[in-house]
């Protein structure tokens, strides 16, 4: 009967080990596909930046792109102040 009793729990432990495994190369599967598909969403953003458009910040913060030079962008924001940032701080272009 201890027999029985530990192929059991052998059995039960190799079971769970491979679902472990499973369910870990699918969350890395998961992840690399969700991680291709921002890449891919910043980097049309980035090409598709244009004066004129209104921008939203990683912050939270809205303006409108008022010129680019390179990786630098001047943005105004609703107080009439520009504020120089990095093409790579803009999280969205606004609709």
């Amino acid at each position: 009967m201890a027999v029985d009793f530990g192929q059991s729990i052998l059995a039960s432990s190799i079971a769970l080990g491979g679902l472990l495994v499973i369910m870990a190369i699918v969350y890395f599967i998961w992840s690399r596909i969700g991680l291709k598909k921002k890449q891919k969403y910043f980097k049309e953003l980035h090409v598709e930046l244009a004066p004129g458009q209104e921008i939203m910040f990683a912050g939270g913060i809205y303006g409108t792109v008022k010129s680019i030079d390179g990786d630098k962008v001047e943005v105004k924001v609703r107080s009439g102040a520009v504020l120089d940032v990095s093409r790579y701080a803009i999280q969205q272009i606004a609709q």
